[in-house]
């Protein structure tokens, strides 16, 4: 009876179907300059992927791109086009709405090298990558790299400074609201111009992750464990697999920005984006001065949000109704309601803005 009950269950487990792993496609079409570090990086990527549990599909073939793309990830892997030739690009008519759309809709991108190389004549794959190659100089030079401040599962495990030879890009139309990552002195490889270079960044396209790094020019990189540790942490956070750290600690002046206050730059004043680039974040906090004058002019909301004025006087609305507010004054808002903020009197208003987000930002 006992054997016949095992055999049941070793049947029973045996017809449940397994769960298919998350696929990234591994896309390395070159139709411009074409890289011989390109099968080196597509072999690298391979066990990257599969290191974490992702089924990588490689190809070269554009006509993947005119099936569903229910990839988790897609990595371009120095995916170049002639910049003297139109008819070299493949992202066309509908392939372009499918990637946007992808992109838009949540999708990860990680972009290799040479991706940035491509596809001049859609604007909207240069706001994609974060910006366009423009130049390079001779050679393979050996430059010091520096690390950035922010937490990113690609940087995360870099040393601060190293040493690594590549191909150094410049770039133009960089886009703003990138997250530099990484820089190189350019000094380092014998040029003049003594301000550190853009070589790796990451940005939200709509809802999308969007990873950039310039290395990987050279097949030997392929092996140096500083480059995989760079592109795996940029696949686990473009592929939204990426953890989020245990602790971050901000230091609210790197935050500061001067700007007109939002919903409808009435004035002038100071934010504080204090959790803006918490990977991971569930909530908003913030700090903002109102300047004499200046609002946050009237707004719905689809979330409660806390104001604590911290200095100065001033006026909060809420669904036509208005209260007077000073220091000490906490103000709950509900979801739903039209609010509004006006600074009153001769100080700047200074508040504590908190906020829920609808979903966690990775």
């Amino acid at each position: 009876m006992i054997r016949r009950i095992v055999v049941a269950l070793v049947a029973l487990l045996c017809a449940v179907p397994a769960v298919a792993a998350p696929r990234v496609l591994l896309f390395h079409r070159a139709t411009g300059f074409v890289h011989d570090s390109i099968p080196t990086a597509v072999a690298a990527l391979d066990r990257l992927a599969r290191e974490r549990g992702l089924e990588p599909v490689a190809s070269d073939d554009p006509a993947v791109f005119d099936e569903p793309m229910d990839y988790a990830a897609i990595v371009l892997v120095s995916t170049t086009t002639d910049p003297k030739r139109a008819e070299s690009e493949w992202f066309v008519g509908p392939r372009r709405d499918a990637l946007q759309r992808y992109v838009e809709g949540g999708g990860g991108v990680v972009a290799i090298h040479a991706a940035a190389d491509s596809h001049y004549n859609w604007p909207w794959y240069a706001k994609m990558i974060g910006g366009r190659f423009a130049q390079h100089p001779p050679g393979v030079p050996e430059a010091e790299v520096t690390r950035s401040a922010e937490r990113h599962p690609a940087i995360d495990t870099l040393p601060d400074k190293f040493r690594i030879p590549d191909e150094w890009y410049g770039f133009r139309d960089l886009s703003t609201g990138l997250d530099s990552l990484l820089t190189f002195d350019p000094q380092s490889i014998g040029a003049s111009d003594v301000n550190p270079k853009p070589l790796a960044w990451a940005h939200r396209v709509g809802q999308g992750r969007v990873f950039y790094t310039g290395l990987g020019h050279r097949k030997e990189n392929w092996a140096d464990p500083r480059l995989l540790a760079h592109v795996g942490g940029a696949l686990d956070w473009a592929t939204g697999r990426a953890k989020a750290p245990a602790m971050v600690v901000i230091d609210e002046a790197s935050t500061r920005v001067a700007e007109a206050p939002p919903h409808g730059q009435i004035g002038s004043g100071t934010a504080w984006r204090i959790t803006d680039r918490v990977p991971g974040r569930t909530m908003e906090f913030r700090r903002r001065t109102l300047d004499r004058g200046a609002a946050i002019g009237l707004h719905r909301i689809d979330h409660d949000e806390v104001y604590q004025v911290v200095a100065g006087e001033g006026e909060v609305t809420s669904d036509g109704a208005t209260r007077r507010i000073g220091a000490g004054t906490t103000v709950y808002l509900y979801s739903g309601a039209t609010v509004g903020i006006a600074q009153r009197g001769t100080k700047p208003l200074a508040l504590v803005v908190a906020y829920p987000m609808a979903a966690p930002v990775r």
